[in-house]
């Protein structure tokens, strides 16, 4: 019998599952339950099941985390995930962890016996394969390679491979676009590479540690051109399949008993990947996301509170296609020193085109249309495994915006889109200087341009709109630093400064008179 293991902070969903599922019929026992994720892992290095089914959220530790800590103790670990939240984004973190199976709550019995099936024939080869290998008298290159990559007996399993004193690498590679049930195109590559690394053993040794592949290179890549013949070659092998794949080397090892390090290393660039470059074997070249970008125009004077995302909104809104390329991509860098994870990347760019669109639409109401009629990359962003493409759908998007919203203006019109701009974005940070570089414009040039054609300086017809547009709200009865806040002052002493300086009295004063 299999060793099942439920982890549930409901107690009601514990015991349903304990006794309303036929555990015994489908092979499997239900050793224990758990309340929570520190008390599963207590119950898991005690018992040891081989499946594991765990809730999702739970108090103290979340049911990823739980996973993430059984992949240290057990990386054979089977594992079930239950959620009461339909939520795509946990599902994909949860299957990033090499989960077996998604389950809602309440739990489907026959969905959940048809993965236990499923389970019990995978598990059962697993423990053929296991009893096989415990009879071999003979240790296989593929045992010898694995010991030495994870640091056991190194020195023995080095001199057994006949690797002598020579420096090598560890190249690892992980399949991507599997689907549930699809074992065996996993293991048709698997053949395909065994096969091809044979014929090839003088160059290097072919060898499985789930859920990677890879080879022992006898010598370490010595450039990017070494990497993309590499490359290609594991390419055309992975295509057979209709599969995709990403690859990644550790970096030369001195010696063969440091290969550890290098398959290490290997597995870091790996869980790292969606920031690399894409059709290349990974390596420890500097990260492009950590490049300075360049922003046309010159810079003004700093400003903490300068918010980039209503320059992006600006540049859109102003037809600067260019612009608009080039702040989405500081946008996403940003982001990435932000916090370094795929999730929370996605996230933030689905909420910045989400609330870029909705604020367009709101100033603008005709180009709902013609909004409606641009496809989102919202879904192929989230599918993207490589940040290089999610940047590459939103950053082109945001060209199509600003092309729909620039459309018919040109060059010699910009003090007229300015000052369109302001009327609608007056409650926005609105800085000279960042209209400059919107504009592709020498900020104290625009600034003449601003004078001579609409007769103030840009500051003081900026001041004006705000103070028309105050003077309508006070005279809805609305608070006064409420009103300050609506018209883009963040200082209430500073707003009724202003105030007073164009109208002639107090913003209460003028409240109350009208």
């Amino acid at each position: 019998m299999i060793k099942v293991l439920i982890v549930d902070d409901e107690p009601k969903l514990r015991e349903g599952m304990r006794t309303l599922i036929p555990w015994e019929e489908q092979g499997y026992t239900v050793a224990a339950t758990a309340a929570n994720g520190y008390e599963a892992l207590d119950k898991f290095r005690e018992l040891a099941p081989g499946l594991v089914i765990a809730d999702i959220r739970m108090p103290g530790m979340s049911g990823l985390e739980l996973i993430a800590e059984l992949r240290k103790e057990n990386a054979g670990c089977h594992v079930l995930i239950l959620s009461g939240y339909a939520d795509f984004e946990y599902a994909k973190q949860a299957i990033s962890y090499h989960i077996d199976g998604y389950l809602l709550k309440p739990v489907d019995e026959e969905e959940l016996i048809s993965y236990l099936q499923e389970l019990r024939e995978k598990i059962s080869l697993e423990e053929r394969i296991n009893e096989w290998q415990a009879l071999e008298p003979a240790r296989t290159t593929e045992i010898l390679v694995r010991e030495l990559l994870q640091a056991k007996e190194g020195g023995e399993a080095a001199a057994e491979l006949g690797l002598g004193d020579s420096s090598c690498e560890v190249v690892l590679l992980e399949l991507k676009g599997l689907n549930k049930g699809e074992d065996a195109r996993e293991e048709s590559v698997k053949r395909l590479m065994e096969r091809y690394w044979q014929e090839r053993e003088e160059r290097g040794l072919f060898f499985t540690l789930p859920p990677y592949m890879g080879i022992l290179l006898k010598e370490p890549l010595r450039d990017e051109r070494a990497r993309a013949a590499l490359w290609q070659e594991l390419h055309l092998l992975v295509s057979k399949e209709g599969l995709e794949f990403v690859a990644a080397a550790g970096g030369a090892a001195g010696r063969p008993e440091e290969a550890s390090q290098s398959f290490a290393a290997a597995r870091t660039r790996l869980e790292d990947a969606f920031f690399g470059q894409k059709n290349t074997v990974l390596c420890g070249l500097p990260d492009p996301w950590e490049e300075p970008v360049q922003v046309t125009g010159e810079p003004e004077e700093p400003d903490p509170e300068r918010d980039i995302e209503v320059q992006l909104l600006l540049a859109v809104e102003a037809g600067s296609s260019e612009v608009a390329r080039e702040l989405t991509l500081q946008i996403i860098r940003q982001l990435v020193q932000t916090q370094r994870d795929e999730t929370y990347i996605k996230d933030q760019l689905l909420r910045i085109v989400s609330s870029t669109i909705a604020r367009l639409e709101a100033a603008n109401p005709e180009l709902r249309p013609l909004i409606a009629g641009q496809a989102s990359p919202m879904g192929e962003v989230y599918s993207s495994r490589y940040l290089h493409d999610a940047e590459r759908l939103v950053s082109g998007y945001m060209e199509q915006l600003s092309r729909l919203t620039g459309s018919g203006s040109g060059r010699g019109d910009e003090i007229k889109r300015i000052t369109d701009l302001i009327q609608r974005r007056y409650k926005e940070n609105l800085k000279l200087g960042t209209l400059s570089e919107i504009f592709n414009y020498n900020s104290a040039y625009l600034g003449k341009m601003f004078k001579n054609q609409v007769g103030e300086h840009f500051n003081t017809y900026l001041d004006k709109v705000r103070i028309e547009k105050a003077k309508q709200l006070l005279s809805q009865g609305m608070k006064v630093y409420e009103v300050a806040e609506q018209v883009g002052y963040m200082n209430s002493d500073y707003f009724n400064a202003k105030f007073r300086k164009y109208v002639g009295v107090s913003p209460s004063a003028y409240r109350k008179e009208n």
